[in-house]
């Protein structure tokens, strides 16, 4: 799996202050990690709240879904289950994060992209930009705590993701601050998991693979 909270971090530091004032979607610089995968059918769903679906590919027949198969990850407020349609949100675009293998029923040994959501477009706004970063801080929050709810020690690891998620955003906004030079920012993207753990212990494996 990419490590996708330090890449998120690097792009949050690397935000400059910008105006207020909305700026058009088509001003903004479009992620250029974004698939044309819109839709999905699911088909298989795991205990750890992460699915097998199909890509919906036909523009005519969008409830056909036959394209490449792939790993969706979960999301806050959605319950997936079996041949449900899962559609990507409105400001939001599938991204790749890693692959998975997996073995069908027939014993043949398949490779897939997982698939994860992020902003289709830049930011518009400092107030968006918080906003952003609030609503990651909690998608992290939420698989964190998904994926230890079934593992040893739970009560602990739930509190670990806790402190960690909380410790990353004030790292993110630390980061933001004009008073920072940028080897200032670099100490915080080459330390992040070492002072996380410093203040934390030591993480569940879930967040240590996504720092």
């Amino acid at each position: 799996m990419k490590k996708y909270i330090l890449f998120t971090l690097l792009v949050l530091m690397g935000c400059t202050q910008i105006s207020s004032i909305n700026i058009p979607t088509l001003q903004r610089e479009r992620n250029e990690n974004c698939m044309d995968f819109k839709r999905f059918q699911v088909f298989q769903v795991f205990d750890d709240g992460y699915a097998l679906a199909n890509a919906c590919t036909s523009e005519y027949s969008p409830d056909s879904c036959y394209g490449a198969v792939v790993l969706l990850t979960p999301r806050r407020n959605l319950e997936y289950y079996d041949e449900m349609y899962v559609s990507t949100p409105n400001d939001k675009c599938a991204v790749q994060n890693g692959v998975y293998k997996y073995e069908t029923k027939n014993k043949t040994h398949k490779t897939v992209p997982v698939i994860r959501l992020e902003y289709e477009f830049s930011s518009s706004s400092e107030q968006e930009d918080m906003e952003r970063i609030n609503d990651t801080m909690e998608d992290l929050r939420f698989e964190c705590k998904l994926s230890v709810t079934n593992n040893k020690n739970t009560k602990a690891n739930i509190n670990k993701c806790d402190c960690a998620v909380d410790f990353i955003s004030s790292e993110v906004l630390r980061a933001k601050s004009d008073n920072l030079t940028a080897a200032d920012k670099e100490n915080i993207e080459k330390n992040l998991l070492k002072n996380i753990e410093k203040k934390c212990g030591k993480l569940p494996d879930f967040l240590k693979d996504a720092i």
